[in-house]
């Protein structure tokens, strides 16, 4: 069973400014336009440095009943999760279950994720992790297509 690492994904309280931040500090640019995903109730943007291929998914409620709104008031900005790209979500989910992971939601299609299937779980070790199915025919990490490089 293939996994990689598809992205890290931070909650952070504004965008705009986190964007900045990324930028900044790590040479991080903009990958993706902000993007909504209702499902959970969160604002989101990728930003990377395509020269690691490194991806930060970096995301913000978008209101008080957000998945994420809780653990930005309780943690503050911070690491949320880890995301795996797999090339069968159903064996995958298999493989975690088996190992003492707790599936905490359905497969949906991920908007963040061009509508591939995603699913999070939760680790004995206590991570949180997406697995996001790797689509047919489609460039590991697409985003970086468009990624300029800025020495």
């Amino acid at each position: 069973m293939n996994e990689c690492i598809d992205h890290i994904g931070y909650v952070v309280k504004k965008l705009d400014e986190s964007i900045k931040f990324y930028n900044k500090n790590y040479r991080f640019v903009q990958i993706t336009k902000k993007i909504t995903e209702p499902a959970h109730g969160v604002e989101l943007v990728f930003v990377g440095n395509p020269k690691y291929f490194t991806v930060f998914e970096l995301i913000t409620p978008s209101s008080n009943k957000s998945k994420v709104y809780n653990f930005l008031k309780k943690n503050g900005e911070g690491f949320h999760h880890i995301a795996f790209q797999v090339d069968n979500i159903e064996n995958s989910i298999k493989k975690y279950l088996k190992n003492g992971s707790i599936q905490l939601c359905e497969i949906v299609l991920g908007a963040g994720h061009n509508n591939a299937k995603t699913v999070w779980l939760y680790t004995k070790k206590k991570q949180l992790v997406e697995l996001i199915e790797k689509q047919k025919n489609k460039i590991f990490n697409k985003r970086f297509s468009k990624m300029i490089v800025k020495e």
